[in-house]
């Protein structure tokens, strides 16, 4: 089953994705499930059952996309949690040898937006780039779960683009600045529950403006799903609805040679086979 959050009739509301339309599961069941985060904490179930059988009810013309989860109460984003992201910035960031544990920075909500809606280039930013990664929902509030049991936690996953401020990344010895750009967060157009796509056969794929910039098979992660989770859980609770953002392999322009750049009208395309694609163009900040 595949899950939007979105706008219909000035109202937010959540539904499945069938065909060519939606099922509006927020007409149905949002007096006992508000929004998506709430569905998924504890109606995917009966949810699946409803849709079942169903033909769409709204048409993409009538709704606009939110971010998956417009709500999420965290999100963590894995750094450097790839084999070919490591390889290729080695030498520049005099890395050594692989991290021995899951590296995170965390997302203010503010900087997530829908598919179909632009980033935002911060005005000084001259250096504004492009990450394609999975970002996983956490479905079942967990603390100090194992690597075994932690994919019991997972509702679904969707296509998610990191995108980032490098000047303002590099500036400080901490990354949080240039992962936090107002709107420079893409996540969507929907989520795949777990239990209706193979996990381990998932593929990520980036284009821009139409040509391809990086491609992932889940071999490529440093740390697994499994254990991305489970590390956050042993410090902290992971509850339904939050988002772990987990990894971009090679290919982000701040590292190729000649090093590219996204520039205002660009179009960015994040696509994780068997769910969907992820699209942003970018925008100038406007001064206000």
């Amino acid at each position: 089953m595949k899950l939007a959050s979105y706008i219909k009739n000035d109202q937010a509301s959540y539904g499945a994705v069938v065909d060519d339309g939606f099922v509006d599961l927020g007409a149905i069941m949002g007096e006992r499930f508000i929004d998506l985060k709430a569905l998924i904490a504890g109606g995917l179930e009966e949810a699946a059952a409803y849709v079942k059988g169903k033909s769409a009810d709204t048409s993409a013309q009538e709704i606009s996309l939110l971010p998956v989860i417009p709500n999420p109460g965290v999100v963590w984003a894995a750094g450097m949690n790839t084999h070919s992201h490591f390889v290729e910035a080695k030498d520049a960031m005099g890395l050594a040898e692989l991290p021995t544990v899951p590296m995170f920075f965390l997302r203010a909500t503010n900087t997530l937006v829908a598919s179909g809606e632009s980033l935002e280039k911060p005005l000084k930013e001259p250096g504004f780039d492009y990450e394609g990664e999975i970002a996983l929902i956490i479905g079942k509030r967990c603390r100090n779960v194992s690597v075994q049991d932690a994919p019991k936690h997972i509702a679904g996953f969707a296509p998610f683009n990191d995108g980032s401020a490098r000047f303002y990344q590099i500036s400080s010895n901490q990354v949080t600045t240039g992962k936090n750009a107002y709107r420079s967060g893409g996540f969507g157009p929907w989520m795949a529950t777990a239990d209706s796509i193979d996990m381990s056969a998932l593929e990520l794929f980036t284009r821009v403006n139409d040509e391809p910039r990086q491609h992932m098979k889940l071999d490529d992660l440093i740390f697994s799903f499994a254990e991305l989770i489970s590390h956050i859980s042993e410090v902290n609770w992971l509850e339904p609805g939050d988002v772990i953002v987990t990894g971009s392999p090679e290919g982000a322009g701040a590292l190729r040679d000649p090093r590219i750049f996204l520039a205002p009208g660009d179009r960015i395309e994040v696509e994780v086979s068997g769910i969907g694609t992820l699209v942003n163009t970018v925008a100038e900040q406007e001064i206000e």
